[in-house]
């Protein structure tokens, strides 16, 4: 059912964006545009159409967002449109050998959200080719937010029928990791209008004219340096973010290795089930990441417990002795001063509480639990039972279902131990969990 709506709605998004290309082939006519000006925008939207920074949610941040607005203001919705798809043909069909149905819905859905923009931009008193910002800002504003919302509600949207879940959470997820980038490319592409609507004076010239070779020239790297720092900036930023991750979870490894009777690879697959069980609730990419960087590290206050005590609480449900129960304070507070992992440290110190509200250290129950932490605690037990840490006969995932709702509604919250079935239905392989770490579903 979700590939058929899939399908139509891929369909329908490239069947519109088709006839709205041939529209704008029909516009084109009315615009005096240069050799050099149609290969400045192509080649400048060809080349950073190339630099995609992925996005959590699903999707990318193509750097041509720039030359796109930049087209909006000088050109016109048709022309950009245009250029738009003829860029898309060259960047990803010849150069990535994308899958010609993708190739068609990107370039589809930047036609279709140019049009809109551009023609919000001119309804509201805005006119291509005469920039004047002062009389003309709310027009801009209004444009440059109507392409940012479309062109991520297209990808959300796909994503959504993709994967499964609402679009508006999707588009949510999407929103805020391309608002920073989507706006500094904004304001480039307003540099390149800008720019280009006065080219003559950069060279020297008195009249208005066709800036040739030599202003092309000059504005594409006018516009190439800042979007080309910007994508390599944001791409340092994921890298680091990746860096973090492999930190934490070696740090969790040691402190297993250093544990006696510790589970090797525990705290990576608690992690791996938890970020699951996150993403398919459809949390935002920043709670996602923190539940799993507290997966790597829930059990990291357990090197302030003697070994002797551990050896005692290996049945999580059974008593658990008083030192052994304040491993999740003491986990909290290693985290806690380190500022980026502070959501992370409350989920490690809650991850112990119950739904009824006869866990610890706090006595939280329900709701007043974070929802990490309740994520967590369920991952963890699943964990702990799929991999024979209680059972002495490795359990099956249909067994192993069937104790967690048992517990549903006492230890652990009954809708997250729906979540969790829904994630091992679709997961690839019941047990996988149990024989290694399973990343949630990367960004498209």
């Amino acid at each position: 059912m979700r590939g058929r709506a899939l399908t139509a709605y891929l369909g329908a998004v490239i069947g519109v964006g088709v006839l709205g290309l041939v529209w704008s082939l029909q516009q084109w006519r009315g615009v005096e545009l240069g050799v050099w000006q149609l290969a400045l925008f192509i080649g400048l939207a060809g080349v950073l159409d190339l630099m995609v920074v992925p996005v959590a949610g699903g999707g990318g941040v193509a750097a041509s967002f720039a030359v796109f607005f930049a087209g909006l203001l000088v050109l016109g919705p048709g022309p950009t449109a245009c250029v738009a798809a003829l860029a898309a043909a060259w960047s990803e069909g010849m150069v990535r050998r994308t899958p010609v149905v993708r190739i068609s819905f990107n370039a589809s859905h930047s036609v279709l959200s140019l049009l809109a923009a551009g023609g919000l931009y001119q309804l509201l008193g805005g006119q291509p080719g005469h920039i004047e910002l002062r009389a003309q800002l709310p027009a801009t504003i209004a444009s440059v937010l109507a392409l940012w919302l479309l062109e991520t509600g297209w990808v959300a949207a796909a994503v959504a029928l993709e994967r499964g879940g609402k679009v508006w959470r999707r588009l949510r997820a999407c929103l805020g990791p391309m608002l920073a980038l989507d706006g500094a490319l904004a304001s480039v592409g307003l540099l390149l209008a800008l720019l280009y609507q006065n080219g003559w004076q950069l060279l020297g010239k008195s009249v208005p004219g066709e800036p040739g070779y030599q202003g092309a020239l000059l504005l594409a790297a006018v516009t190439l340096i800042p979007s080309g720092l910007l994508y390599y900036a944001y791409r340092l930023q994921g890298h680091l973010r990746q860096v973090y991750a492999q930190s934490l979870r070696t740090l969790g490894a040691l402190m297993e290795a250093k544990v006696e009777g510790g589970q090797p690879g525990h705290g990576e697959k608690v992690a791996a089930l938890a970020a699951a069980m996150a993403q398919a609730l459809e949390l935002p990419a920043g709670e996602v990441e923190q539940v799993r960087y507290a997966g790597y590290l829930h059990d990291i206050g357990k090197v302030g417990v003697p070994a002797e005590l551990l050896q005692r609480s290996r049945n999580r449900f059974s008593g658990e002795p008083a030192p052994v129960r304040l491993h999740p304070q003491i986990g909290a507070q290693i985290l806690a001063p380190i500022h980026f992992l502070a959501p992370a440290a409350r989920m490690v110190q809650a991850h112990h509480e119950r739904w009824d509200g006869l866990g610890y250290p706090d006595g939280l129950s329900q709701e007043q639990i974070p929802l990490g932490a309740r994520l967590l605690s369920l991952a963890d037990a699943y964990i702990s039972l799929i991999s024979g840490a209680i059972s002495p006969a490795q359990p099956d995932t249909t067994h192993t279902l069937s104790l967690l709702r048992q517990a549903a509604g006492s230890r652990y919250d009954p809708d997250l131990v729906e979540t969790l079935a829904h994630v091992l239905k679709h997961a690839r392989g019941a047990s996988v969990f149990a024989a290694r770490e399973v990343d949630a579903p990367a960004a498209a």
